[in-house]
């Protein structure tokens, strides 16, 4: 289950440049214009595909049994669940 704690460690580094693409929408506190395409780049498309994916193997897990908070920290399950949640409430009621 090592590939499942790398793909939660990845998860995180995408679930971080979420937030700061959020935090460029709202407030450009970045004046060059590369660095921020970069960021809102892999914010939102690595964002949107591997958040997801990494809590539908959780779910996955879950449900046939092997538990993932003992696999993988628990507080990187939570910050994984709090981004993609994030994901939606941008997604859904801010656009």
């Amino acid at each position: 289950m090592r590939w499942l704690i790398f793909l939660s460690r990845v998860a995180f580094l995408c679930g971080v440049m979420v937030i700061l693409a959020l935090s460029l929408l709202f407030n450009e506190w970045n004046k060059g214009e590369t660095i921020s395409s970069a960021i809102i780049t892999s914010g939102y498309v690595l964002g949107m595909i591997i958040l997801p994916l990494v809590n539908l193997i959780y779910l996955i897990c879950w449900i046939a049994g092997k538990k993932p908070g003992t696999i993988v920290p628990r507080w990187l399950i939570l910050f994984n669940i709090a981004c993609l949640l994030l994901i939606f409430v941008y997604i859904f009621f801010v656009e």
